[in-house]
């Protein structure tokens, strides 16, 4: 785990790839990607040493052989007397790690929700509640997501639906 962009700053963030590259018209021009949320996701990930704000951290999933990041999740915890939440604001497998039914994507979630329970141990909050935007048209964070216990919280607004998750229950 990841808590401060000094420390950020010592992992190769800005090399993370988690999905492929945009693709090129037959004339080199660059289109516009397929999965526009992975591309969001791996902006906000590779950006990460960049913009980590106080309090925010970050999950990382590194193989056991070679210590690569296979996986990091981005975490923007919040406190309030009612409740702590936790708003994941992205979540990405490596390429490299992809197409393996899910099982480091699971991990992943799962940690996040060990380091949410034990950041919001010091807080007074009577819930604990995570909370991702995910796009319609991503069903395979959707499928990750209700594997975890997460449920559709809204209608979509927009191109994105919020899901939520409550991690004491």
């Amino acid at each position: 785990m990841i808590t401060e962009r000094t420390e950020a700053r010592k992992h190769p963030f800005q090399q993370f790839t988690c999905t492929e590259p945009r693709p090129k018209s037959p004339h080199g021009r660059t289109l516009p990607h397929p999965k526009p949320w992975e591309w969001t996701a791996q902006s906000i990930l590779r950006r990460s040493s960049e913009c980590l704000k106080a309090g925010s951290l970050l999950v990382v999933g590194r193989s056991v052989s070679s210590a690569e990041i296979l996986a990091v999740a981005h975490v923007i915890p919040e406190a309030s007397e009612s409740y702590f939440s936790a708003y994941i604001a992205a979540i990405g497998v490596s390429r490299v790690a992809r197409g393996q039914g899910g099982g480091i994507a699971d991990r992943t979630l799962a940690e996040v929700r060990t380091v949410v329970l034990e950041s919001a141990r010091g807080s007074e909050a009577m819930a604990v509640l995570a909370t991702a935007n995910i796009h319609t048209a991503n069903l395979s964070s959707q499928r990750l997501f209700e594997r975890s216990g997460y449920e559709p919280r809204s209608v979509p607004s927009g191109e994105y639906q919020q899901w939520v998750c409550r991690l004491d229950a």
